[in-house]
């Protein structure tokens, strides 16, 4: 087809012909599935202002409800406006002009011919003390699962210039793919960037996506030794995320902080020129501690200080060299920060360090330990006790290797035997230095016991796992946990035992919805929900609101032997890990974990008694007696 034919008449029904075959696909406005049962138009990844050579690519189109696409016209107006301007600059985003936006520094060079490293069997970690820390099997390195996994197979066979990681968290099952091949894609065209091999692990894995284009993964740590090229990898996914907000569906904020503001700014710095050429001059702000890049339509790649990242709406946050980082940066700065944001991450990033604080040591340590969906964790590292003289080592412990890698290792090695401590490393013990800076061996934290007794254990509780019952059931209780989610407990009469199944729901409206379907109205919620518009339909019931009452009771439940579940993980998790002690006024909750499913679980189990009482027996309706 003529790449100039105008878009419009019969060749744009022929072509809605050819994209109704690829329905449903989400609309990647509002992620809602195009269907075909809503109106919808044929949308271009690249907009035709910006980039007319697309506009009969098929690869460039995608489906979009009509109503999200019309909303977005203004910003297609804007493009074209943005796009004039460039070419009257003399910068022609349609590649046909050679002042095109500057590639970013950093090329590596094709796989070195290296002999490839015999696989280590992956170890126990251990903390300080030599005590193990228990580590989940799956985090292994397994080629045969990467290679049942169409997205990531092409990770499966390692080349000879990288090595496998020594610990990897598989994505969630509803992970069903990445944006990952796009990015890697348009670093390449767009910034001139071959990353390396571990890099497009790395980025795949942060971006994985589920159905609607989700994604997966809240928290992302990485962790690799010096001068693997972390900063580059950064600065990439950085600048996809300004470059293509419109893929989030609202205004992107990075916020990027670090142990040395001075190395945050060389990162951002090195997309300084590219940016200037791509956005214009006044895109770029290069004063101290107000460094910043900002596109045309206020997206913000902002460089801050460790206190000086709090009071912002945060879309991606990235903390370099973690090591150095205070913990409250992350947990009262950043974390807050992205509640109700569209798809936020967290990007955890460094080497290890002896004197680290406890952030990326928690952070590991609790990913090593605990199946977090919203968690991943790729960290490359020598085993705990080899030989740190093993050149074999040296490369099992690096993500991308090279002969200038060994003999930059080999001399670290030999100046670290010599007594002579790393400057870099900041370390006065130099072999201590030497196995952190660049053998990325961690002295991680053991997890601490929680205080305090539970109120069953796993076995027991295990016991009690019952079938869901059929049929309306008896009671319905909600509970939220702030903005982390809400628990709709269902429960039924089974006899003199009640059945309860807890679900986990994004919003109050859905779980409204819920138990709209379940058949009821009448329902126990937490005082603060009592008014919400979202509960409208229903006829809600003010619950007790003391976590340690329900607790309590739940525990006498369980000793009664009156109370079964249906084995959900929801309500499981938040059992197993509530802990109490007593006090002076009674037991009270020292745990710090979700108890919303644990309250909605003990009002619907409380309620449902009273509810079939109420309902009394069933009544018999005689025929009229007929004249």
């Amino acid at each position: 087809m003529n790449p100039h034919r105008k878009w419009s008449g019969r060749a744009v029904t022929e072509a809605r012909a050819v994209v109704a075959t690829w329905l449903p696909r989400p609309c990647p406005w509002c992620t809602e599935p195009v269907d075909g049962s809503r109106p919808w138009v044929i949308g271009h990844i690249k907009s035709r202002a910006e980039h007319p050579e697309l506009t009969w690519d098929m690869s460039n189109w995608r489906p979009e409800h009509r109503a999200c696409s019309d909303r977005s016209a203004q910003s297609v107006v804007i493009a074209k406006a943005k796009a004039d301007a460039l070419r009257e600059a003399g910068v022609f985003p349609d590649g046909n002009s050679p002042r095109q936006p500057p590639s970013l520094p950093f090329s590596p060079p094709e796989a070195l011919s290296q002999p490839v490293l015999s696989g280590f069997a992956l170890p126990v970690p251990s903390n300080a003390t030599g005590k193990p820390i228990e580590t989940r099997a799956d985090l292994a390195w397994d080629p045969e699962y990467l290679r049942s996994v169409p997205w990531l197979a092409e990770f499966a066979d390692v080349p000879k210039d990288a090595a496998a990681p020594l610990w990897m968290t598989r994505p969630p099952a509803h992970a069903v793919g990445s944006y990952g091949p796009e990015v890697i894609a348009w670093a390449r065209e767009e910034l001139g960037i071959r990353l390396r091999w571990w890099q497009r692990l790395a980025i795949t894995l942060q971006l994985a996506h589920d159905a609607d284009g989700v994604l997966v993964f809240r928290t992302f740590i990485d962790s690799a030794p010096r001068r693997a090229g972390k900063s580059v990898r950064m600065r990439t996914v950085a600048l996809w995320r300004l470059a293509f907000a419109h893929l989030f569906g609202e205004t992107q904020l990075v916020m990027h902080t670090g142990s040395d503001l001075a190395i945050c700014r060389e990162i951002q710095r090195g997309a300084w020129v590219w940016a200037t050429a791509k956005w214009g001059k006044d895109s770029v702000t290069k004063a101290n501690g107000k460094e910043a890049i900002e596109t045309w339509t206020g997206d913000r790649w902002l460089t801050r200080s460790q206190d000086a990242v709090y009071g912002y709406d945060v879309t991606l946050g990235m903390v370099d060299e973690g090591w150095d980082v205070k913990p409250e940066t992350v947990n009262e700065g950043m974390e807050p920060a992205t509640l109700e944001r569209v798809m936020p991450q967290i990007h955890l990033t460094s080497t290890a360090h002896r004197r680290a604080t406890s952030l990326m040591r928690t952070a590991i340590s609790d990913a090593l330990a605990m199946d977090d969906p919203e968690v991943c964790l790729l960290l490359w590292g020598a085993p705990p006790g080899s030989d740190p003289s093993d050149p074999e080592v040296w490369r099992a412990a690096s993500p991308h290797w090279s002969e200038d890698r060994r003999k930059l290792i080999a001399r670290k090695y030999e100046k670290a035997l010599m007594g002579e401590a790393d400057p870099q490393a900041d370390d006065p013990d130099p072999m201590a230095g030497f196995v952190a800076q660049y053998l990325n061996v961690w002295r991680l934290k053991a997890r601490k016991e929680t205080k305090g007794e539970p109120i069953t254990d796993a076995d027991t509780w295990g016991d009690l796992e019952a079938d869901q019952l059929a049929g309306v059931p008896a009671a319905a209780a909600i509970e939220s946990w702030y903005s982390a989610g809400v628990s709709v407990a269902l429960a039924w009469r089974d006899g003199p035992d009640t059945v309860v199944a807890v679900t986990d729901h994004p919003t109050l409206a859905a779980a409204a919805a819920h138990v709209k379907a379940a058949g009821l109205r009448r329902v126990t919620v937490g005082a603060s929900l009592l008014e919400d518009p979202a509960l409208k339909g229903l006829r809600p019931v003010k619950g007790e609101a003391r976590t340690a009452l329900a607790v309590t009771r739940l525990g006498g439940m369980i000793r009664e032997d009156t109370f079964r579940h249906d084995g959900s993980e929801h309500l499981t998790g938040q059992v197993l890990e509530v802990r109490t002690l007593e006090g002076a006024d009674g037991p009270r909750v020292v745990s710090s974990g979700r108890t919303d499913a644990i309250k909605a679980a003990v009002w619907a189990a409380a309620a449902a008694p009273k509810a079939v009482r109420r309902s009394g027996p069933p009544r018999v309706v005689l025929p009229s007696k007929i004249a």
